[in-house]
């Protein structure tokens, strides 16, 4: 008796220490985000980083949600298992980490083949010195806007295009979920409409800014939007320069779709451990949501196809940090399971695509110093100016740069 009063005392403990799964209701709700990113970043999940118990449990709650919730509608449910390392720096200790994916059928019997995708990451850092990072804003944020705008579409039939609703993991790592998506689909690309991703979306401030990103992806889209942003408190910004090419809408842009991407800014609890539920401005999320939502409408029945235009390259490209002293002008492929740099996008009129180098090289040296990895092509670049690479001025320097491509190996004069 005493062994059973013991069991049962610590299985109780166990329990009663499970982060609580509450249920939720078909409209966007204050309580609702509560709810959800009180699971997603609570301390019982330890983080939600790729690879762990908590990406695990995450996934699980966000199928579970996308299989329960505003039913009886039908929906389609899969859940994309994808590898990726969790140290990019060595690429070692691959793991498993997942996309989650419901798809709810169009009405219209002209635009049901159409797509509209709503997505955001579901995973956080990893942890550090033994703290948890619980991610509420990175992004449990973004992850419940998307459960909360699934649900409310879920429990109605009057969306016209289908609606394909995604989390995705391994977007910490360098956005690995949405490019392993991109690059094995389970839609058909050239049928969206439009992607919206939603990456922290939790710190609205006290002036109500709210960064926009995408708005000249597709002909006239600024124009289309304009309405949306009349007679709403929100503060409509330009999304940070360099920030577009950070978050999971840009695997989707780079396939020339479409995107927006919504935003409430970086601040001091960023990638810490102190992102925490309670820091969360739930009101904020909720005036968020509502524009979000009639947005999604809007594309979802709206009768014309957007046409994709390209983004001005300066919204991409990172500004060039102080220790740096140069740059290739390119955007790293982080997922190549490869030595060497692989080029995910060259930037126009830089230096790279000025001296031919495109898209999917792989850089492997820089005036015959060996690069394995983006660390080695950092460390080059913050030491540009010694005598062991221009030895001056960096500026109007030229230095042979060792290419990978295909099967040929070549050497490119570049110019910085």
């Amino acid at each position: 008796m005493k062994h059973f009063y013991c069991s049962f005392l610590i299985l109780f403990t166990f329990l009663s220490a499970q982060a609580k799964i509450n249920p939720t209701v078909s409209d966007i709700t204050e309580e609702d985000f509560r709810s959800h990113i009180g699971y997603l970043a609570s301390d019982w999940l330890k983080g939600r980083s790729s690879g762990t118990y908590g990406d695990y449990k995450a996934v699980e709650y966000i199928k579970n949600h996308f299989e329960t919730a505003g039913m009886p509608r039908e929906r389609y449910v899969e859940v994309q298992e994808h590898f990726v390392f969790k140290d990019r720096r060595t690429k070692k200790r691959k793991v498993k980490t997942y996309n989650v994916i419901v798809t709810l059928p169009g009405q219209d019997p002209l635009l049901k083949d159409e797509i509209v995708v709503i997505g955001g990451h579901y995973d956080s850092v990893k942890n550090v010195r033994g703290k948890i990072h619980n991610g509420a804003d990175d992004n449990a944020s973004g992850t419940s806007m998307v459960l909360e705008l699934f649900e409310k579409h879920a429990s109605t039939m009057d969306n016209k295009r289908t609606l394909v609703f995604m989390a995705f993991g391994g977007e910490e790592l360098g956005l690995l979920g949405s490019k392993y998506f991109t690059e094995n689909p389970t839609i058909d690309l050239s049928k969206v409409q439009i992607m919206i991703n939603l990456d922290m979306v939790g710190r609205l401030d006290s002036e109500k800014n709210l960064q926009l990103g995408g708005t000249a992806t597709a002909e006239n889209l600024d124009q289309m939007l304009d309405p949306f942003f009349d007679d709403i408190s929100l503060n409509i910004t330009e999304l940070g320069k360099g920030i577009f090419s950070r978050s999971d809408h840009y695997s989707f842009y780079k396939k020339d779709i479409p995107v927006l991407f919504f935003f409430t800014g970086l601040h001091t609890d960023y990638h810490s451990a102190t992102d925490e539920a309670d820091r969360v401005n739930y009101s904020g999320m909720m005036e968020i949501a509502e524009l979000v939502n009639e947005i999604v409408e809007y594309f979802t029945n709206k009768e014309d196809r957007l046409v994709f235009t390209k983004a001005p390259m300066e919204d991409q490209q990172m500004t060039t940090p102080t220790k740096l002293k140069g740059t290739l002008g390119i955007m790293p492929d982080y997922a190549g399971d490869i030595k060497g740099l692989k080029v995910d996008a060259v930037i126009e009129n830089k230096a790279a695509q000025k001296a031919g180098i495109i898209d999917n090289d792989i850089v492997t040296a820089i005036n015959n110093v060996s690069i394995e990895s983006i660390y080695d092509y950092m460390r080059i670049m913050a030491n540009l100016d010694n005598e062991q690479f221009c030895n001056g001025p960096v500026e109007g320097c030229v230095l042979p740069v060792g290419i990978t491509r295909g099967e040929e190996s070549l050497t490119i004069n570049v110019t910085f």
